[in-house]
């Protein structure tokens, strides 16, 4: 999965205002530019899309207080083991959450080698 947060972007010092400004002033200028352009404007990592993590899948706590894990397609995962049901979770902070892992392209930095 391929997102990016205000926090990863506040990471470089940007905000999510600033990419669409400066998506607008682009179009503007005739040159439309999609956030892909944004990022490779600031040299941000394409593949984590400045994160500097990506997520690989989800952990739980399983019904016995068991903490799991399985990386794949979140969307599936979740259906699987039906944890947008909330009588999966033992209490309202024990969810699920997505599963990360360092961002293999930039190392964790979140900025583009290029």
């Amino acid at each position: 999965m391929r997102f990016t947060t205000p926090e990863g972007l506040a990471r470089h010092g940007l905000t999510i205002q600033e990419a669409k400004e400066w998506r607008q002033k682009e179009c503007e200028e005739g040159r439309p530019s999609g956030f892909e352009d944004f990022l490779r404007a600031y040299r941000l990592c394409l593949e984590c899309r400045g994160e500097g993590t990506q997520v690989v899948g989800v952990h739980w706590r399983d019904a016995d207080d068991i903490e799991r894990a399985e990386r794949g397609p979140v969307a599936d995962l979740i259906q699987h083991y039906s944890l947008d049901n909330p009588a999966k979770w033992p209490t309202q902070k024990l969810r699920w959450n997505y599963l990360y892992e360092t961002c293999a392209v930039c190392g964790g930095s979140g900025k583009s080698s290029g």
